[in-house]
Protein backbone atom coordinates (compact mmCIF):
# COMPACT_ATOMS: atom_id res chain seq x y z
CA UNK A 1 0.00 0.00 0.00
CA UNK A 2 1.38 3.48 -0.76
CA UNK A 3 2.11 5.98 1.83
CA UNK A 4 -0.38 9.06 1.82
CA UNK A 5 0.85 11.57 -0.64
CA UNK A 6 1.84 14.59 1.41
CA UNK A 7 0.22 17.79 1.09
CA UNK A 8 2.34 20.31 -1.22
CA UNK A 9 4.20 22.62 0.76
CA UNK A 10 3.66 26.27 0.77
CA UNK A 11 5.69 28.41 -1.00
CA UNK A 12 7.25 31.31 0.99
CA UNK A 13 6.10 34.57 -0.21
CA UNK A 14 8.95 36.66 -2.19
CA UNK A 15 8.79 39.94 -1.92
CA UNK A 16 8.57 42.45 -4.52
CA UNK A 17 10.03 45.40 -5.12
CA UNK A 18 7.94 47.38 -7.25
CA UNK A 19 5.27 46.36 -4.38
CA UNK A 20 7.99 48.62 -1.94
CA UNK A 21 8.65 51.03 -4.55
CA UNK A 22 4.28 51.44 -4.86
CA UNK A 23 3.90 51.80 -0.92
CA UNK A 24 6.64 54.68 -1.07
CA UNK A 25 5.01 56.56 -4.13
CA UNK A 26 1.81 55.81 -1.86
CA UNK A 27 3.23 57.89 1.14
CA UNK A 28 4.71 60.83 -0.78
CA UNK A 29 1.58 61.16 -2.55
CA UNK A 30 -0.50 61.08 0.71
CA UNK A 31 2.62 63.94 2.51
CA UNK A 32 2.42 66.13 -0.38
CA UNK A 33 -1.55 66.48 -0.58
CA UNK A 34 -2.09 66.68 3.46
CA UNK A 35 0.79 66.46 4.79
CA UNK A 36 3.91 64.25 7.18
CA UNK A 37 0.74 63.95 9.73
CA UNK A 38 -1.60 61.80 7.19
CA UNK A 39 0.66 59.30 6.14
CA UNK A 40 -0.59 56.63 8.90
CA UNK A 41 -0.20 52.89 7.88
CA UNK A 42 -3.95 52.59 6.79
CA UNK A 43 -3.74 55.80 4.49
CA UNK A 44 -0.54 54.86 2.93
CA UNK A 45 -1.87 51.49 2.17
CA UNK A 46 -5.35 52.43 1.04
CA UNK A 47 -3.63 54.64 -1.18
CA UNK A 48 -1.49 52.17 -2.85
CA UNK A 49 -4.76 49.93 -2.94
CA UNK A 50 -3.23 47.37 -0.32
CA UNK A 51 -4.03 46.01 2.65
CA UNK A 52 -1.72 47.73 5.34
CA UNK A 53 0.08 44.63 6.62
CA UNK A 54 1.71 45.06 3.38
CA UNK A 55 3.63 47.83 5.77
CA UNK A 56 4.71 46.14 7.95
CA UNK A 57 5.96 43.18 5.77
CA UNK A 58 8.26 45.43 3.84
CA UNK A 59 9.26 47.89 5.72
CA UNK A 60 8.52 46.76 9.23
CA UNK A 61 7.24 50.04 11.35
CA UNK A 62 5.66 53.35 9.81
CA UNK A 63 8.86 55.01 10.54
CA UNK A 64 11.39 52.96 8.38
CA UNK A 65 8.45 53.51 5.83
CA UNK A 66 8.77 57.18 6.04
CA UNK A 67 12.77 56.67 6.67
CA UNK A 68 13.02 55.03 2.95
CA UNK A 69 10.69 57.61 1.64
CA UNK A 70 13.13 60.67 2.91
CA UNK A 71 16.24 58.74 1.60
CA UNK A 72 14.99 58.84 -1.70
CA UNK A 73 13.83 61.87 -1.53
CA UNK A 74 17.01 62.87 -0.87
CA UNK A 75 18.72 60.74 -3.17
CA UNK A 76 16.88 62.20 -6.17
CA UNK A 77 17.69 65.58 -4.84
CA UNK A 78 21.14 64.86 -4.63
CA UNK A 79 21.12 64.64 -8.23
CA UNK A 80 19.81 66.93 -9.62
CA UNK A 81 21.63 69.20 -7.48
CA UNK A 82 24.94 67.72 -9.34
CA UNK A 83 23.58 68.08 -12.19
CA UNK A 84 22.38 71.64 -11.53
CA UNK A 85 26.06 72.79 -9.73
CA UNK A 86 27.54 71.11 -12.82
CA UNK A 87 25.89 73.33 -15.42
CA UNK A 88 27.19 76.73 -17.50
CA UNK A 89 25.01 78.54 -14.68
CA UNK A 90 25.29 76.96 -11.64
CA UNK A 91 23.84 79.61 -8.94
CA UNK A 92 20.93 79.82 -11.67
CA UNK A 93 20.30 76.90 -11.70
CA UNK A 94 20.78 75.79 -8.03
CA UNK A 95 17.88 78.53 -7.04
CA UNK A 96 15.69 77.09 -9.51
CA UNK A 97 15.77 74.14 -7.84
CA UNK A 98 15.76 75.02 -4.44
CA UNK A 99 12.45 77.36 -5.59
CA UNK A 100 11.04 74.74 -7.03
CA UNK A 101 7.81 74.35 -4.48
CA UNK A 102 7.52 71.20 -6.05
CA UNK A 103 10.95 69.45 -4.45
CA UNK A 104 11.00 72.52 -1.58
CA UNK A 105 7.03 71.46 -0.31
CA UNK A 106 8.11 68.22 0.73
CA UNK A 107 11.21 68.81 2.14
CA UNK A 108 9.48 71.09 4.38
CA UNK A 109 6.94 68.55 5.15
CA UNK A 110 9.73 66.34 6.58
CA UNK A 111 11.52 69.25 8.29
CA UNK A 112 8.30 69.53 10.12
CA UNK A 113 8.23 65.85 10.68
CA UNK A 114 11.74 65.92 12.09
CA UNK A 115 10.92 67.83 15.03
CA UNK A 116 9.06 65.02 16.52
CA UNK A 117 10.79 61.60 14.77
CA UNK A 118 14.56 62.11 15.80
CA UNK A 119 15.92 59.18 13.44
CA UNK A 120 14.43 61.38 10.57
CA UNK A 121 15.94 64.30 12.50
CA UNK A 122 19.25 62.93 12.41
CA UNK A 123 19.43 61.59 8.64
CA UNK A 124 18.15 65.13 7.76
CA UNK A 125 20.83 66.52 9.87
CA UNK A 126 23.24 64.67 8.07
CA UNK A 127 22.47 65.08 4.37
CA UNK A 128 21.84 69.00 4.51
CA UNK A 129 25.39 69.14 5.76
CA UNK A 130 26.48 66.90 2.67
CA UNK A 131 24.10 69.48 0.66
CA UNK A 132 25.53 72.60 1.58
CA UNK A 133 28.91 71.15 1.31
CA UNK A 134 28.60 70.72 -2.27
CA UNK A 135 26.75 74.05 -3.13
CA UNK A 136 29.68 75.75 -1.36
CA UNK A 137 31.95 73.83 -3.55
CA UNK A 138 30.53 74.70 -6.15
CA UNK A 139 30.31 78.84 -5.66
CA UNK A 140 33.72 78.48 -4.27
CA UNK A 141 34.64 76.64 -7.59
CA UNK A 142 32.69 78.75 -9.92
CA UNK A 143 34.02 81.64 -8.24
CA UNK A 144 37.85 80.97 -8.66
CA UNK A 145 37.61 79.76 -12.32
CA UNK A 146 36.22 83.38 -13.08
CA UNK A 147 39.09 85.13 -10.87
CA UNK A 148 36.23 86.44 -8.92
CA UNK A 149 37.08 87.01 -5.18
CA UNK A 150 34.30 86.05 -3.10
CA UNK A 151 32.82 88.83 -1.01
CA UNK A 152 30.39 86.60 1.10
CA UNK A 153 31.61 82.91 2.29
CA UNK A 154 30.09 80.00 -0.33
CA UNK A 155 28.24 78.57 2.88
CA UNK A 156 26.43 81.53 3.52
CA UNK A 157 25.70 81.86 -0.21
CA UNK A 158 23.90 78.03 0.28
CA UNK A 159 22.39 79.31 3.83
CA UNK A 160 20.60 82.73 2.30
CA UNK A 161 19.51 81.30 -1.21
CA UNK A 162 18.10 78.09 0.77
CA UNK A 163 16.57 80.41 3.50
CA UNK A 164 15.23 82.68 0.75
CA UNK A 165 13.87 80.09 -1.07
CA UNK A 166 12.20 78.25 1.47
CA UNK A 167 10.68 81.01 3.12
CA UNK A 168 9.14 82.02 -0.61
CA UNK A 169 7.57 78.56 -0.75
CA UNK A 170 6.33 78.25 2.81
CA UNK A 171 4.80 81.88 2.69
CA UNK A 172 3.36 80.91 -0.98
CA UNK A 173 1.86 77.57 1.17
CA UNK A 174 -0.27 80.06 3.27
CA UNK A 175 -1.60 82.27 0.63
CA UNK A 176 1.01 85.19 1.35
CA UNK A 177 2.61 86.92 -1.60
CA UNK A 178 3.82 90.74 -0.38
CA UNK A 179 7.03 91.39 -1.39
CA UNK A 180 7.80 88.30 -3.27
CA UNK A 181 7.62 89.93 -6.68
CA UNK A 182 10.38 92.31 -5.45
CA UNK A 183 12.58 89.04 -3.48
CA UNK A 184 12.15 87.66 -6.81
CA UNK A 185 13.30 90.43 -8.94
CA UNK A 186 16.39 90.57 -6.88
CA UNK A 187 16.99 87.28 -7.22
CA UNK A 188 17.14 87.50 -10.67
CA UNK A 189 18.49 90.85 -11.56
CA UNK A 190 21.34 90.22 -9.22
CA UNK A 191 22.21 86.31 -11.25
CA UNK A 192 21.49 88.03 -14.42
CA UNK A 193 24.56 90.39 -13.54
CA UNK A 194 26.64 88.01 -12.11
CA UNK A 195 25.78 85.91 -15.01
CA UNK A 196 26.81 88.94 -17.24
CA UNK A 197 29.57 90.70 -15.52
CA UNK A 198 31.07 88.64 -13.08
CA UNK A 199 29.45 90.38 -10.31
CA UNK A 200 26.21 92.12 -8.73
CA UNK A 201 26.29 95.48 -9.61
CA UNK A 202 22.57 96.18 -7.97
CA UNK A 203 23.35 99.20 -5.47
CA UNK A 204 20.51 97.37 -3.62
CA UNK A 205 22.55 93.95 -3.47
CA UNK A 206 26.11 96.08 -2.80
CA UNK A 207 24.90 97.56 0.35
CA UNK A 208 23.27 94.32 1.80
CA UNK A 209 26.40 92.20 0.79
CA UNK A 210 28.72 95.09 2.94
CA UNK A 211 26.88 95.20 5.60
CA UNK A 212 26.94 91.30 6.19
CA UNK A 213 30.19 90.90 5.04
CA UNK A 214 31.25 93.88 7.69
CA UNK A 215 33.34 92.74 10.45
CA UNK A 216 33.19 96.07 12.43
Amino acid sequence: MSPPAKPARKKRHVPRPDIGQKLLDAAEAVIRKDGYAAATVRRIATEAGLKHQSVFYYFGTQEELLLALYRRTAESYREQLKEALNSVRPLRAMWNIISNPDTTSLGLEFMALANHNEAIRQEMAATSESFRELEAEAVKRHLEERGIEPRLSPELVSVLTNALARLLVQEATLGIERGHEEAIALVDASLSNFEARGEAELDEMDAVVDAMSSTS
